[in-house]
């Protein structure tokens, strides 16, 4: 075999690791995007436990959550009080509420005046 003939081999054995690598990459993906929706049907079925049930009857993992849904509530209420009353306002078009720094409607588009 020539320096060609080397050259033409090394570069298809490198072209066929990248081919190799790209298609993992995108299986890995595929994957990724399978678990993700695999936690979120999790969390909708621990959802619907627990709305079933009652948070009490998982122990000290539900009085977990009740102490995380607590914070949420305290936090929500800091972040109302630190950017203030926003005032509501009704759509001139569909009636909708929206809120006062809305530029446009969030039901039928119309854009809001200023």
């Amino acid at each position: 075999m020539g320096f060609f003939d080397d050259l033409k081999a090394t570069a298809k054995t490198e072209m066929d690791g990248v081919k190799k690598n790209v298609k993992a990459a995108q299986l890995q993906s595929e994957l990724n995007d399978l678990k993700r929706a695999e936690t979120e049907l999790y969390a909708e079925i621990g959802r619907i436990c627990v709305a079933e049930s009652g948070v009490e009857t998982f122990g000290d993992t539900g009085v977990k959550l009740m102490d995380v849904q607590e914070k949420i509530l305290a936090k929500e209420a800091e972040i109302a009080e630190v950017k203030g009353p926003i005032a509501e306002k009704v759509c001139p078009k569909c009636g909708a509420e929206v809120t006062a720094d809305m530029k446009f409607c969030g039901n039928c588009g119309v854009r809001l005046g200023d």
